[in-house]
Parts: C-alpha cells; sequence; structure tokens
C-alpha cells in the first residue's frame, strides 16, 4: 500500500508532479474532491483521506496519492473504487492512519502538515491533479474540532444528511469564495410531488486558511420516513449545486 521514493524516482516524482500534469493535460480525467486531516491526541491518531473523481476511461485503472509529510521524503498510498457517480465518472477513496499503538505510517507522527497530488493510471496514460502545479496542501487544524478539510473541484459538498425522529438534518461543506453567502436545502417528503427549502448557519472554518466552512440544518418533518435533497450554495451571484450527479441525496 504504502511505497517509498528515493532516488531517481524522487526526482521524477517532484518534477513530475507540476510536469506531467501538464504534459498530459489532466482536465476532467482526474480531480480532488475533497480531503481530510484528522488528530485525536490521546491515542495519537492521525487520520488522512480523501475522496477523487474520475473519468471513466477503461475497465483497468489505478488512482494513486504522492504525499510528503516534510517537503523531503514521498510515499503513496492507493485509492479505492467507491462507485460510478455518473454516467461518465466514477468516485474513488483514499484513506491512511496511525496511532501510538502501531508501527504503520510512521511518517504521519507528530504530523503538522501534508502536501499531495493524485495520479491517474488508465490506458497506457498518466494524468495528475497537482492543484494547477501548487500540489494540495493542508495542515493541522489549531481549533476544535482537531478536523481540517480541504475541497478540490467542487465548490459545496453535501457532508451528511440524517433523518431520525422527524428531524432532517445535515451538514454541508463550502469553499469561502465571499464572505456574504447563502446555503441552503432543496427537499422532498413525498418524491417530488412537492418540494421545500431550508437554510443552512455557518458553524465556523474547516481549517486554519479559512478557505472551507461548516454550515449544518435542522429541518422539522413530522411523519417523514423518507427525505430526498439537494444542497446549494451562492456567493458572488453564483450559485453552485451538489445534487449527487443528478441522482439527488437520500435520508431515511
Amino acid at each position: 500500500m504504502k511505497k517509498l521514493f528515493a532516488g531517481l524516482m524522487m526526482f521524477t516524482l517532484i518534477f513530475g508532479v507540476s510536469f506531467v500534469g501538464s504534459a498530459f493535460a489532466s482536465g476532467d480525467e482526474v480531480k480532488l474532491i475533497d480531503s481530510d486531516v484528522s488528530v485525536i491526541y490521546k491515542p495519537g491518531y492521525v487520520g488522512f483521506s480523501g475522496n477523487v473523481d474520475v473519468a471513466n476511461l477503461g475497465p483497468v485503472k489505478n488512482v494513486t496519492i504522492h504525499y510528503t509529510t516534510d517537503n523531503t521524503t514521498w510515499y503513496n498510498t492507493s485509492a479505492n473504487y467507491v462507485g460510478p457517480s455518473d454516467g461518465t465518472h466514477e468516485k474513488w477513496h483514499f484513506g491512511i492512519s496511525r496511532t501510538d499503538a502501531s508501527t504503520d505510517h510512521n511518517e504521519l507522527k507528530n504530523l503538522s502538515f501534508i502536501k499531495f497530488a493524485i495520479e491517474y493510471e488508465v490506458n497506457g496514460q498518466v494524468y495528475w491533479d497537482n492543484n494547477g502545479g501548487a500540489n494540495y496542501y493542508n495542515e493541522v487544524n489549531h481549533n476544535v474540532p482537531l478536523s481540517s478539510v480541504i475541497l478540490g473541484a467542487p465548490n459545496v459538498v453535501n457532508a451528511k444528511g440524517t433523518l431520525s425522529n422527524g428531524e432532517f438534518s445535515g451538514v454541508i461543506y463550502v469553499k469561502n469564495l465571499d464572505p456574504t453567502k447563502t446555503v441552503k436545502v432543496t427537499y422532498t417528503t413525498d418524491n417530488w410531488a412537492t418540494t421545500q427549502e431550508g437554510f443552512a448557519t455557518y458553524n465556523g472554518s474547516l481549517n486554519n486558511f479559512n478557505s472551507v466552512e461548516r454550515w449544518s440544518y435542522s429541518i422539522n418533518v413530522p411523519g417523514a420516513t423518507d427525505v430526498k435533497y439537494t444542497v446549494s450554495y451562492t456567493a458572488g451571484g453564483q450559485t453552485y449545486l451538489d445534487n449527487n450527479y443528478g441522482h439527488n441525496y437520500e435520508a431515511n
């Protein structure tokens, strides 16, 4: 799962993360959705995870996350297939972690930051999402909760939605594109025969850079046994939608 890059491979990776991305003209082929760095100090837990969207260009493919925690040594970890996101794309997930009781991923011990890029191999071609050549960057959040989230391509992501005892609640992540913004959920309890809207409220920043915010909502839906919904975010005169690639979300 994990491989240390050294010597010539080390040079190829560091140089290639910036160069190969443009050489293979990655556009819609591979994109970061979101990534998270989480810390629980008492058991020494550190987790690094995320989700990636790739174009389904062939039946055999590899998605690899190249990362460094010290700007010197690079490692890799493989992402795993989750499922189709729409007719032409797929969702893949990656995740690694360590605790004081384990010797796995010692590179995460005492983590302060992590840089990474995504490599996508398919049909003998290699595509990169390296954040425009800058690589993605995240670091341990200075504030509680000790979980730092960054977003890739999407400006809004449905983090979770639940239905319990007549209460429909959820969490939405948005990029901080403008100080004035509206975040809402559009939902139905009768399979879209009728629709209603609920507005989310700001809960705080999700990282040290104030680039991603957490918004939440709680809506009373007495008697509802199934809620289908989408989330949207309006800022700077633009509206961004997460409707689960046209499939909508469901809480039941």
